[in-house]
């Protein structure tokens, strides 16, 4: 069985630990939430691939290349909370002191960074699973890399994306186009919802090819593509699809846990009134096996 590398949105597990808990403190008052929920679901994350090969990649602040092409790119978010970014500077120190590596590069994204080191994994013979809620990440699925939901728990692959959204993963990137997405502030084509898309796109395989082919359409369908502004779908699509070239140097052996320093460790959670964690510390829960780990209901 080839070996796996774990390959984590840190971004969309911070933003989901800040909002899904109520909010927490530590004695001396900082808040705590978004930590404690993240390193949680961090640890049964790891729990179920117990793999030795593991990064988290975050969002930096600031704008990407993506606002260079598309000035209004996510211009719809929310700034992030200041006790959530409160938050960061800690949170990332426990995950090194855990042994795990960090990864954030200037002007890309987190997804970026991810989409670029599991194709890198599937060339050198590894197979990726990457864990993310973001269905963007869906065009990066091959036979050699998987997503795991964390929020559904559920194991996407090739034939699960065809099941779920009646195409293959090679054509997200044309539906997401199609469709749009709100939380990026993607327009999309008017009229077009995920049905239709996924409908055009088993009929013509493609949006080029439907672009070809828009005289073989009917009634609100036809004026909707008719009426488009070619050259925006094209840049949104740019924008949409991941960038798995970015300049990394790191090789996925580099990705190796190393081992946790359980002192540290429990100093932290002391300070922050972590008492679950500081027990799991204490009974050495902690230490990350580095054995293949053997297949589970979830492949």
């Amino acid at each position: 069985m080839k070996n796996k590398v774990l390959l984590i949105d840190g971004s969309s597990y911070l933003y989901r630990a800040y909002y899904a808990l109520p909010p927490l403190t530590a004695p001396d008052g900082r808040p705590t939430g978004a930590v404690y929920g993240f390193i949680r679901m961090l640890l049964k994350t790891l729990s179920v691939f117990n793999t030795p090969y593991v990064a988290v990649a975050f969002d930096l602040p600031g704008k990407t290349l993506r606002h260079e092409k598309f000035s209004e790119y996510k211009a719809t978010r929310k700034e992030t909370p200041n006790p959530l970014k409160q938050q960061i500077p800690i949170l990332k120190e426990i995950i090194q002191l855990l042994g795990i590596k960090i990864l954030e590069i200037p002007g890309y994204e987190a997804d970026d960074i991810i989409a670029t080191l599991s194709k890198k994994a599937e060339k050198e013979g590894y197979e990726a699973i990457i864990v993310t809620p973001d269905k963007d990440m869906n065009q990066l699925i091959s036979d050699n890399i998987k997503i795991f939901n964390p929020v559904k728990e559920e194991l996407l692959d090739r034939e699960k994306i065809k099941e779920k959204y009646g195409i293959y993963p090679q054509q997200f990137i044309d539906y997401l186009t199609m469709i749009g997405d709100a939380v990026d502030n993607i327009p999309g084509i008017k009229g077009i919802g995920p049905k239709t898309a996924a409908a055009l796109l088993q009929e013509f395989g493609s949006l080029e090819s439907i672009l070809e082919n828009v005289d073989k359409l009917k009634g609100k369908l036809k004026e909707s593509f008719k009426e488009l502004d070619k050259e925006q779908l094209q840049r949104m699509k740019e924008i949409i699809k991941l960038d798995a070239n970015i300049e990394i140097n790191i090789k996925i052996e580099d990705l190796k846990k190393s081992k946790p320093d359980l002192e540290k460790l429990k100093q932290i959670f002391q300070e922050l009134g972590f008492k679950s964690l500081l027990k799991d510390v204490e009974k050495s829960n902690l230490k990350i096996k580095e054995e293949k780990i053997e297949q589970k209901s979830l492949f």
